[in-house]
């Protein structure tokens, strides 16, 4: 395992930071146990979790942008990830397999109608928002654009890659992927709606979109920020990390 996780580029975070996968995790669940396990993987994150998707992830991401969202192109990478599994075995094998599942899930839930209203473009990079000590880093995979009488109006989108066998907190996570885009964006050039800031789950082929009524939700958010700064330095790696020196 230590050779994927062998990366010169590869650091712990030493300031409180979050994704928004992170974030989304944490507020989804209550229990302390699991909270501590959320802040040690954000602290000390593995290379093997980096890696998930990897072979698809940017073709995926650049087909949003694309007539017919790259539906040919992608049959092709789904069937070219099919052979790349009979050859391996292992965790390439697994990894080969999850890849293709998630390219058909895509092409499944993007050739929806109502994807079609939007203005799609690539997304800016390094947003984030800072509450309570600590930085959230938001990455869409794309902006969202749509007019309404004269005015233009802001969103984005999350592509969710949530195959695993436990979905018990997607939804939960989903829905605050959603509101903490929506909160990233505000205060840009364009004002941004609830109904365009959406995370997608593409197991489900479904966008949530975030909720107008958030003020209970980033309550919640600005808690759990200032108890994620109060741990954040008590946080040690686990126990079978074998990455850059930390102390």
């Amino acid at each position: 395992m230590s050779s994927m996780i062998s990366d010169p580029n590869y650091r712990f975070n030493r300031r409180p930071q979050f994704s928004v996968n992170h974030i989304s995790q944490y507020l989804a669940t209550s229990n302390a146990t699991q909270r501590g396990r959320v802040i040690r993987s954000a602290k000390f994150p593995k290379k093997v979790e980096i890696a998930a998707y990897s072979q698809v992830r940017d073709a995926l991401k650049k087909s949003l942008f694309k007539s017919d969202f790259g539906h040919s192109d992608l049959g092709v990478l789904a069937d070219r990830m099919d052979a790349k599994a009979r050859r391996e075995s292992g965790w390439h094998k697994s990894e080969a397999l999850r890849s293709a599942q998630a390219v058909r899930a895509f092409q499944e839930t993007f050739k929806q109608k109502s994807f079609r209203k939007y203005v799609i473009a690539p997304a800016p990079k390094n947003l984030s928002v800072r509450i309570s000590g600590v930085k959230l880093n938001v990455s869409m995979d794309a902006a969202l654009t749509q007019d309404h009488k004269g005015t233009t109006f802001a969103g984005g989108l999350i592509l969710k890659y949530a195959f695993g066998a436990d979905r018990s907190s997607v939804s939960k996570e989903l829905a605050n992927a959603a509101g903490l885009l929506l909160w990233a964006l505000e205060g840009g050039q364009m004002e941004p709606l609830p109904r365009l800031c959406m995370a997608v789950d593409l197991a489900e082929h479904n966008a949530v979109k975030a909720s107008a009524s958030h003020t209970r939700f980033r309550q919640d958010v600005t808690d759990s920020c200032a108890e994620i700064a109060a741990l954040w330095d008590g946080i040690e790696p686990p126990d079978d990390y074998d990455g850059p020196d930390w102390c």
